[in-house]
């Protein structure tokens, strides 16, 4: 519990009153009472004081004249430099009152000039918000050297060598954020970061917006939107020149502007983007604008050199060391009252493998089971860079609080009373369930006075609890529009505008006057349409952002990935052509891979990967998508390579996981596909392990079981997937559950009615076969895109063979008997199945 102490002048009551109901937040007491006298006076009050973590004064004439007040202003003085009071706030309420009338101190903290309750209230808002976020990592230990290198950027020991900007680079997760955090409170008297995400499709306009909505508050929703678009019609140096004013007016307010990596800071070839590149070199036009990059890899130099410009200085975290670690896990079990042994630290310290959120969840679990459960129940097995699936798959969570986190991992930011009427809960329900969501840290204050979901938790929320669903989106767009239409208080509204309009568009309604999109929005629609399935809409959406920006490097794979999806090729094939005009030729490879793995064309799909790697690509998905293309070929030894190159890169990637299961299968390795079943179960869904399941035992025999757990997958399965789905159809049909195959194979066709033709097209022939409709089966295969496979000509056998059993004409029969002799030359006693395994379905 946060808590904050209102110093003021008795005539001044009224006005502080409305101030403090005005802050409504639930995990804050504010101290406003006035001292009554009494024996025990002063010791209350002081005592009072010192409990409290951020000092609000409220300055008039009258409270400069109350030796009550100027005692209060003393003993916080005293507890300020003892690191009791964190953050202190002056609301001058008499713009006359001079500086010279207030302590120096005071005049070293932040101010706000206002006669209004509601200003006043919203700052104070942003003040407890920041305690909240210093709260939420109360342990930091080692990074000494890291630190000592950042400390040298900023202030080097020989005079000119010193930089404005630093990058400090590192996997999500590393602490990349409390580093820099702890450096600039040190060495550089500010008082925190103040982060903007740079995300594809951004420009300098919408970078300058972005910061203008934190520096610049409207005070309504109307003034945010004018503010916005007169800033996205600037010109470039204009736009640029809005940027670094509002970067300098961040330090003025003891704070680092902080641009965060999240996809458009750097290409996929490491460099910046021009107009970062731009900010950076006019920096020093502005010489008390210090400010840092957050990315998870090193910029190229080249770009820096080209304009002759020193490459800004990089900062590399690697995951703490096991003797830090252990450090921070007896730290921070101290302050949880948890007793360890030395022997539950070490194997603590083993599973988060250096990265230091990790010990916060690994804990919690601790703290839910006790050590031996968590530890011997392998809650804790390598939880590592990754720790979120885990943490959320084995706490208890109650139902509102996975309704909250799923609506919000969709829905970010948003105010606390439109996520209140969104989720359905009383002021108690969410109060208490929003505490312990952000005592764990998986909603975090924004620096806007809203909140969100911390950023690395979301895909594992998704996972977890669910997509959020279309009637949860119309919640949010419905109460977050009446927010907007008439809400005067609060500071970010460009980010809740933001929000609106991407509810809106999920929810299918039709928009409003109150939602705005960045084009970035655009970009993380289509991206957001391609992974629920909905591969027209991102086809949609990744057209409008490249209308508006034919450069928008990650709009256009979506655009060609979701066009393979649903089968068209050329048209992929097209957009492909763009990506090598623009020089981009290690995406088009790679990309030109993905297109013909779609099609089936495994040796040719391995080709492309081939020469995307030649090219320079390299990460995860390259390996692990070359593994599938050899799985496929039956070269399993170069299969289990790349999976293994894979895992290196990403051991908790669950296609990763999943593959490593179909090469064991291939290999009938049964209990190493079971052991990895497990493992799977750790780190997905719950509906994608069941249908792994499934396929385990339909590949080892056991239909029944296959059934059971296809059955499992689908009823879990709160937006069901296509091979989901289709496997369901081939367990049914092979148990003979015949109308529960041709229910379910109807719904197949109505969702997914553009997509995998020839597997559809197969289900519905084998349905007519088990049916004895072998007329209708056989004119099925004659649709099929691609007839020469041989689960294709399988079918075509089989359904010839039905008819053969029927009454037929002479010369009709004998055409018959040919095709099915010419059937069973080309099959030569091969067998195939349906290719559900394919990972085509689940990128």
């Amino acid at each position: 519990m946060i808590k904050a102490f209102f110093s003021y002048s008795t005539q001044d009551a009224a006005f502080v009153r409305e101030v403090a109901s005005e802050i409504g937040r639930a995990f804050a007491k504010i101290d406003y009472r006035a001292f009554s006298a009494g024996e025990h006076l002063l010791e209350t009050m002081d005592e009072t004081i010192r409990e409290s973590a951020a000092f609000v004064l409220f300055l008039s004439k009258s409270a400069l004249a109350s030796s009550w007040v100027r005692h209060e202003i003393r003993e916080a003085r005293f507890q300020h430099a003892m690191g009791r009071i964190k953050n202190v706030l002056v609301v001058r309420m008499d713009h006359t009152i001079s500086p010279e009338d207030l302590p120096d101190w005071l005049n070293r903290t932040k101010h706000i000039t206002t006669i209004s309750a509601k200003p006043a209230a919203r700052k104070i808002r942003t003040l407890i918000d920041d305690l909240v976020r210093q709260g939420q990592s109360p342990r930091f230990v080692g990074r000494a050297a890291e630190i000592a290198a950042l400390q040298d950027v900023y202030s080097a020991p020989v005079p000119g060598a010193e930089s404005q900007v630093a990058c400090v680079v590192g996997l999500s997760g590393i602490g990349r954020r409390a580093t820099l955090t702890k450096m600039v409170r040190e060495s550089l008297d500010l008082e925190s970061l103040l982060v903007v995400n740079v995300e594809p499709g951004d420009s300098v306009q919408a970078l300058a917006a972005k910061l203008s909505a934190l520096v610049d508050p409207s005070e309504t929703p109307d003034e945010s939107l004018q503010r916005t678009r007169e800033i996205t019609a600037l010109g470039d140096e204009e736009a640029l020149r809005h940027a670094l004013s509002r970067l300098q007016a961040i330090c003025q307010y003891h704070q680092m502007p902080v641009l965060n990596d999240e996809g458009g800071l750097l290409d996929n070839d490491g460099d910046i983007a021009p107009y970062i590149l731009d900010l950076v070199e006019a920096l020093g036009q502005y010489p008390d604008v210090v400010t840092a990059l957050l990315t998870n890899r090193r910029p190229a130099p080249e770009r820096f050199i080209a304009r002759s410009m020193r490459p800004t200085a990089v900062v590399h975290l690697q995951p703490l060391g096991d003797s830090d670690i252990n450090r921070l896990v007896g730290l921070m079990a101290k302050a949880r009252q948890i007793a360890l042994d030395p022997s539950t630290v070490k194997k603590i310290t083993s599973a988060v493998r250096g990265y230091p959120p990790s010990v916060t969840y690994a804990l919690e679990l601790v703290t839910a089971y006790g050590p031996d459960l968590a530890i011997g129940g392998r809650m804790l097995s390598d939880f590592g860079a990754s720790p979120f699936t885990r943490y959320l798959k084995n706490n208890k969570f109650s139902s509102l609080e996975q309704k909250i986190l799923r609506v919000m991992a969709a829905n970010s930011p948003l105010p606390l009373a439109v996520l209140q009427d969104a989720v359905g809960a009383s002021n108690t329900h969410i109060e208490q369930a929003l505490i312990h969501l952000i005592d764990v840290s998986l909603i975090i204050p924004t620096a806007g006075g809203w909140y969100e979901v911390s950023g690395p938790a979301t895909h594992a929320i998704r996972r977890e609890f669910g997509a959020c669903r279309k009637e949860e989106y119309g919640a949010v767009a419905n109460r977050l529009d009446k927010f907007l239409a008439r809400s005067e208080d609060g500071t970010d509204f460009l980010a809740l505008q933001r929000t609106l309009f991407r509810a809106i568009d999920m929810a299918g309604k039709q928009s409003t006057p109150r939602a705005y999109a960045l084009l970035t929005d655009r970009v993380r629609l289509a991206e957001e349409y391609y992974h629920e399935q909905e591969y027209q809409r991102a086809v949609e959406m990744a057209n409008d952002a490249l209308r508006a920006d034919p450069g928008i490097h990650q709009a256009r794979t979506t655009l060609i990935r979701a066009h393979v999806k649903l089968g068209e090729y050329p048209e992929a094939g097209e957009h492909i052509a763009q990506l090598k005009k623009r020089g981009q030729i290690r995406d088009a490879f790679f990309l030109l891979g993905f297109l013909e793995r779609h099609r089936g064309e495994h040796q040719d799909a391995l080709n492309y990967y081939q020469k995307a790697l030649d090219s320079g690509r390299g990460g995860m998905a390259i390996h692990r998508d070359m593994a599938e293309c050899c799985l496929r070929l039956g070269d399993l030894s170069r299969a289990d390579e790349h999976i293994s190159r894979a895992e290196e890169k990403q051991p908790d990637n669950r296609y990763v996981v999943d593959l490593k299961i179909q090469i064991a299968c291939r290999l009938r390795d049964k209990e190493t596909a079971l052991a990895l079943l497990l493992r799977l179960a750790d780190i997905d869904r719950v509906e994608m392990v069941s249908h792994r399941t499934s396929r385990v035992e339909y590949l080892f025999g056991d239909l029944e079981v296959a059934y059971e757990f296809a059955e499992k997958a689908v009823e879990k399965s709160d937006n069901v997937r296509f091979e989901v789905l289709a496997n369901y159809v081939l367990c049914a049909l092979r148990t003979s559950r015949v109308r529960e195959a041709g229910a379910a194979l109807e719904q197949l066709d109505r969702k997914f009615s553009r997509q995998r033709r020839d597997i559809r097209t197969g289900l519905r022939a084998r349905l007519c076969i088990a049916e004895h409709d072998y007329q209708t089966a056989f004119e099925h295969t004659e649709r099929f895109v691609s007839p020469e496979r041989l689960v294709h000509l399988l079918i075509r056998r089989d359904a010839l063979r039905g008819l053969l059993e029927t009454a037929l004409a002479p010369q009709r029969r004998a055409d018959l008997k040919a095709e099915l002799h010419r059937c069973e030359d080309r099959l030569a006693g091969r067998e195939e199945d349906f290719d559900l395994d394919s990972r085509g379905n689940t990128d």
